[in-house]
């Protein structure tokens, strides 16, 4: 990254944007001048969710993304931010931590208004302070909109949902041709037919035409149901069976991104963590420091008899 003074001859162009548009030439000419340029790399973070908000950022040149991960641990892109453009005003504002995370998708270089510097500016000029709350507003209906185009629903909700009227009637048909009731009911049918044939049909036809029987053994007719049966029953099952296994990958990718998401928390709370860490390491050194620098007097005032400072 590097620092540079911002370019006051850009005043000019820059009051055609939204944020530039209520301020004069020397209210831009003076925002410039408050502003730091930083440069990113492709890539780079200027800032991560739940970071303290310390400054606001103005788009010198580039493109930034605005982005946080949804329920199931993916990406979601809440805004592209070109030149111009201003981002991370509101964790400013509030105090909060910040509510996005932003990168840059090309070589982008920023100016970046500190807290107090941005505080101040808002003081001395109210109008831009509207502008911002303005565009603070637009974005929260983009994102709400975003919110409820994107809501997670049960996968088996969700399939019953797009089901045709042949997958329906697929698992009906599956769902009965697997259970005990197809069995007994199967069974019952078969035994029947024999009896019938086998003996009822038998004498009667004996006492009619000579005993001719309707299907006699071995019962060619009954084995042609079964086989027919058997033909639209298999496909049937197996088109039931392929929606069972769509749903079982649909199952599998939820899990992971629920692992996925865990393992992104996990990461971002060790982030967090190890940044709480440093910060205990800095105010440790800096004790240290004040104690090495004062204890020189503190043992020359022992020496001579007086008590140390801050003694009673």
């Amino acid at each position: 990254m590097a620092t540079s003074i911002p370019p006051a001859g850009a005043a000019r162009s820059m009051a055609e944007f939204p944020l530039y548009q209520s301020l004069t030439t020397e209210e831009i000419a003076e925002l410039n001048a408050l502003l730091e340029d930083v440069s990113y790399n492709e890539g780079e973070t200027i800032f991560h969710q739940n970071d303290l908000g310390d400054a606001a950022y103005i788009i010198r040149a580039g493109e930034v993304r605005i982005w946080t991960h949804d329920e199931d641990a993916r990406e979601v892109t809440l805004a592209r931010l070109g030149p111009h453009d201003f981002f991370g005003e509101l964790a400013v504002l509030d105090g909060g931590p910040r509510s996005a995370s932003a990168t840059p998708t090309e070589y982008t270089v920023v100016g970046r208004l500190s807290k107090e510097r941005m505080q101040e500016f808002l003081l001395a000029h109210p109008q831009a302070a509207l502008v911002m709350i303005q565009e603070i507003g637009r974005r929260l209906r983009q994102t709400n909109q975003l919110v409820t185009q994107r809501v997670t629903r049960n996968i088996n909700v969700e399939m019953d949902e797009k089901m045709t009227i042949g997958q329906r009637v697929a698992d009906k048909v599956a769902s009965f041709g697997g259970s005990w009731t197809f069995i007994f009911l199967y069974s019952g049918f078969l035994l029947v037919w024999i009896a019938v044939n086998t003996f009822v049909l038998s004498r009667m036809g004996e006492a009619a035409n000579g005993g001719r029987q309707f299907d006699p053994y071995p019962y060619i007719l009954l084995n042609l149901m079964l086989s027919m049966t058997a033909a639209l029953q298999a496909p049937i099952i197996m088109m039931s069976q392929n929606r069972s296994g769509e749903k079982d990958r649909l199952a599998a990718e939820n899990d992971f991104r629920v692992n996925l998401k865990s393992e992104l928390m996990l990461e971002e709370l060790t982030r967090r963590m190890d940044r709480l860490q440093n910060d205990q390491i800095e105010e440790v050194l800096l004790l240290t420091r004040h104690l090495k620098e004062h204890a020189p007097e503190q043992v020359a005032a022992t020496d001579n008899g007086s008590p140390p400072t801050g003694a009673t």
